[in-house]
């Protein structure tokens, strides 16, 4: 990795974390005035009215470094348009509360707009249209995961933070740095919002964060030159994102079989405090606490996919293997706090 590489990263960082520390902290003065705050109720966890919209704040900081080098090719100028795309949606729910079923159905028509630019998965034993098809449900996935995922102050930008750091350890070893630089554009920003976004929170990111971080995320994860094995190059980034996506699984799955929702839609939908982060509460961490144990699962797993995409069959069963095994641990975990209460 050249110097000059190093330099336009440093400056990227730099510029990332400085512009989304100043936009969060101006936020932080703007939002109350026009009345855009979240206000605590028995589902939440914050006791006192918050500003939201924060996304704002950590998007403009991603992409001013971006723009400043203009170092882009189709795919990136991809995700730059539609994680401009996804910000104004989720800001539109933040200001009005538009339905779950308009939003995915502005996600969808999205992929493919940016299917036009490369960003797709691509499996060559697939047609077209069905890699089209996986590629809305990954992105819609993993953006509904991240939202479910912003229940705690820090939480949803940390978890993001580990993940971009992954994504550039892996473009780094791949010599791949424009993506490099895509993801410590997005690392600077975070650590901006996460100054302010720590326990106590002075703003949340709202849905035009979550729903950014998230189509970002994923994208990035649909482009990287994880593996030239095209099921371990798909195994990779689910591995990376597999905290949220953990979440929101199983809080669906217990919601449906505990009879709280009647429907899926309902279950996705159904807003309670039933987050791998709450229930850690519940077993006496504080919310720092919780946070951070959260962190330290998502860096473990996180560094495991690293590993299996180096790694012969044998070992990637293996490291798969110890992946589900974890998951495995805090079920048994969560379980457990539910059979004590019980009793």
């Amino acid at each position: 990795m050249s110097i000059n590489w190093i330099s336009q990263f440093a400056f990227a960082f730099i510029t990332a974390a400085v512009i989304s520390a100043a936009a969060t902290a101006c936020l932080i003065k703007i939002l109350p005035k026009f009345n855009i705050m979240d206000v605590p109720n028995d589902r939440k966890v914050h006791k006192t009215p918050t500003p939201r919209m924060g996304g704002i704040a950590i998007f403009v900081g991603f992409v001013i470094p971006m723009l400043w080098m203009y170092y882009f090719s189709n795919e990136q100028k991809g995700i730059m348009l539609g994680a401009g795309i996804t910000l104004v949606i989720g800001a539109l729910d933040d200001l009005f509360h538009i339905s779950a079923m308009l939003k995915l159905i502005c996600l969808f028509l999205l992929t493919l707009i940016l299917s036009q630019y490369g960003i797709i998965t691509n499996f060559p034993f697939l047609p077209y249209y069905m890699n089209v098809l996986i590629t809305m449900l990954w992105l819609t996935g993993v953006t509904s995961a991240l939202n479910a995922l912003d229940h705690m102050d820090g939480l949803a930008g940390g978890v993001s933070a580990i993940a971009g750091t992954m994504y550039l350890i892996v473009s780094i070893q791949n010599g791949e740095y424009f993506w490099g630089l895509v993801s410590i554009s997005l690392i600077g920003s975070l650590v901006g919002y996460l100054i302010f976004n720590r326990h106590p929170a002075k703003i949340f990111m709202g849905d035009s964060g979550s729903f950014f971080l998230g189509f970002t995320l994923a994208s990035i994860g649909l482009m990287g030159g994880w593996s030239s094995n095209p099921v371990k190059a798909a195994i990779v980034p689910i591995v990376i994102l597999s905290i949220p996506i953990f979440d929101l699984i199983y809080v669906i799955a217990e919601r449906r079989l505990k009879g709280t929702t009647k429907t899926l839609v309902a279950a996705i939908k159904y807003c309670g405090k039933d987050h791998i982060g709450h229930r850690l509460c519940d077993f006496g961490f504080s919310v720092p606490g919780s946070v951070r144990f959260i962190y330290l699962i998502a860096a473990s797993v996180a560094f495991g996919a690293i590993a299996l995409r180096h790694a012969g069959t044998t070992e990637a069963i293996l490291i798969f293997i110890q992946i589900i095994c974890i998951y495995l641990i805090i079920i048994i975990f969560m379980k457990n706090k539910k059979s004590s209460a019980d009793h």
